[in-house]
């Protein structure tokens, strides 16, 4: 029991299968497929905008914590020229604030860095993979009208074939119904010469019986002995 249904279900996958092997159009799978990838592209380019507009914000903010630290560093600097220590250790320590903070961008910047290049990559490669998808997409296209020209050349063929056997037949029937025409001539012909022959026939008794009857009416008017004249 176990076994006929595993075979039943193998059966009705086939079928599905085969079925949506008729329903598939390659051309046309081809063509949704060129789609999908161009919105994978476009996702992945905004993403690498995304991702280099961090890039440029932290590269930013890190640049402007540098040039703070650096200005208050000129100011100590100053300052500790001009004898005011403890306001240029002030400064020192604003300095040392603002050169921290640019280091707590240097992380997320390198990993805003490696995203940027990672996805630019990725976009490179998508985009050179789109190119190979239209040019198999092209080549499937040009094959399946390749293929329905073939289908329908094999149809005209068909109905050629089917064309000449019945031109075939006609001909046989032609020449048959010539048969029938010669033999409906040759019975004709019979037919003539057998009336005629009746027709002679039927002349050649009507002459008897004309004999006939003129021999017996010359034997009626022929004088007999009693009427010959006295000697």
């Amino acid at each position: 029991m176990a076994s006929l249904i595993v075979r039943i279900r193998e059966m009705m996958t086939a079928h599905a299968h085969h079925r949506l092997d008729d329903v598939e159009n390659p051309d046309v799978m081809a063509q949704q497929m060129l789609r999908d990838l161009s919105e994978d592209i476009h996702s992945a380019q905004r993403a690498l905008v995304t991702a280099m507009g961090a890039e440029k914000s932290l590269e930013k903010s890190r640049n402007q914590f540098l040039a703070e630290a650096a200005d208050w560093e000129r100011k100590a600097e100053s300052l500790l020229r001009a004898g005011n220590e403890a306001t240029a250790r002030g400064a020192i320590e604003r300095a040392v604030a603002a050169r921290a903070r640019a280091e707590e961008q240097a992380q997320p910047l390198d990993t805003a860095r490696r995203s940027v290049a990672r996805l630019r990559e990725q976009v490179e490669q998508l985009r050179a993979e789109w190119e190979k998808a239209r040019q198999r997409a092209a080549q499937i296209n040009a094959n399946q009208a390749a293929s329905e020209a073939m289908g329908l050349a094999g149809r005209g063929a068909d109905h050629y074939t089917r064309a000449m056997d019945r031109a075939h037949r006609l001909d046989q029937l032609s020449r048959k119904s010539a048969r029938f025409e010669s033999e409906v001539e040759a019975a004709s012909e019979l037919l003539g010469e057998q009336t005629r022959f009746e027709r002679e026939a039927d002349a050649a008794e009507q002459a008897s019986a004309v004999d006939a009857a003129m021999a017996a009416l010359k034997a009626r008017l022929a004088p007999g002995p009693a009427s010959s004249p006295a000697a």
